[in-house]
């Protein structure tokens, strides 16, 4: 149970969540306190728990809205894109531009700077888009690997490039970073051994 209130009041709820994520992304996580959700929205901290049990709740629910975010995203990514290994790049692209326009989202859903990973029970490592895409990719090339353990692969393969890329401590920038991570996909699905 992540509120205490769901049904009287969606919209401040919502301001609530909207509030956190704005602090996040303008001042980093540290500054996501009670205390600034409040004063951003202009009510008192105590308020903020008749409709959130706590920061974490906040968190959580933000965390929910973020994967809603990226999997639309992903989805949008590879519409329009034919055969699964261009669908396997469109993702990781997709995975790889949500990160860095949303990185609050980013940092809340896979437990990044100094947080704790937000994920509800039915939520992975690897969103729902990539597990179908490395489901198709694995029967398109009948090959011996599980699809699921392509997508997870995969997952952590693009969260590792993308934890050194958005910290800036990736050897030549995020470009460089990204067109490694690319060749390493490449080099993932050509690796995919048949039956």
């Amino acid at each position: 149970m992540i509120a205490l209130d769901t049904l009287g009041h969606p919209a401040r709820r919502r301001e609530i969540v909207e509030a956190a994520r704005a602090l996040a992304a303008a001042q980093g996580w540290s500054a996501v306190t009670v205390r600034a959700i409040a004063g951003r929205i202009g009510c008192s901290a105590p308020a903020i728990y008749q409709y959130f049990r706590d920061k974490d709740a906040v968190l959580a629910a933000l965390a929910s809205d973020g994967r809603q975010a990226l999997a639309l995203h992903l989805d949008q990514a590879i519409a329009e894109v034919h055969g699964p290994a261009k669908r396997m790049r469109a993702v990781v692209r997709g995975l790889w531009d949500f990160a860095l326009a949303n990185r609050e989202l980013y940092a809340v859903i896979y437990g990044l700077d100094g947080l704790a990973a937000h994920r509800d029970g039915s939520a992975d490592a690897a969103p729902d888009s990539l597990r179908r895409v490395a489901a198709e990719l694995v029967h398109k090339r009948q090959a011996d690997e599980p699809a699921d353990d392509l997508a997870d692969r995969v997952a952590a393969t693009v969260h590792g490039f993308l934890c050194l890329a958005l910290t800036d401590a990736f050897p030549g920038g995020r470009e460089r970073a990204l067109t490694l991570l690319l060749d390493a996909l490449d080099a993932l699905v050509k690796g995919l051994e048949r039956r």
